[in-house]
């Protein structure tokens, strides 16, 4: 009977520890939020946020994004500006996600200044890999609906 207890113990403590490690490497792919669930996405050509801008158009209206670094180095401050051109928007929040591991949502709101562009700054978590993929959400909310545009860079 021990023989049979043993057997079972340590089949189960196997299993165990498997169901464990695939909650923790699983279960947080079902549980972060879905950022960009009730947003409208302008199409976004040749982004390359850190070597100028990141624009994104939908007919006549554009939204720019300038992040105004050639490098981007996690735990510093992250200048950002936004431009809308032919619309007008309540708020404009800029979300940052990390893409091969999720450390939370980084999100500001920006202010506008007088001529309707929008300022702020951010800063990134540092990721213990050293380099860092991550999605940087441009987010116009205008009461009635939700555009902006979206563009993936690296962080160091």
């Amino acid at each position: 009977m021990k023989q049979h207890f043993k057997k079972w113990s340590v089949l189960f403590g196997i299993a165990g520890f498997g169901a464990v490690v695939a909650a923790i490497f699983v279960l947080p792919q079902y549980l972060k939020p879905d950022l960009d669930t009730g947003i409208t996405y302008y199409p976004t050509e040749g982004c390359a946020p850190f070597d100028a801008q990141c624009i994104g158009q939908k007919g006549n209206q554009t939204i720019t994004v300038d992040l105004r670094d050639e490098v981007i180095e996690s735990m510093t401050e992250i200048p950002i500006r936004v431009r809308l051109d032919n619309m007008a928007g309540d708020s404009l929040i800029v979300d940052f996600e990390g893409l091969e591991m999720y450390m939370g949502v980084v999100r500001t709101q920006l202010v506008p200044n007088a001529q309707g562009v929008y300022q702020g700054t951010i800063t990134l978590p540092e990721c213990g890999t050293g380099k860092m993929l991550w999605r940087a959400r441009a987010i116009i909310d205008n009461g009635t609906s939700r555009e902006g545009i979206k563009f993936d860079f690296w962080a160091i």
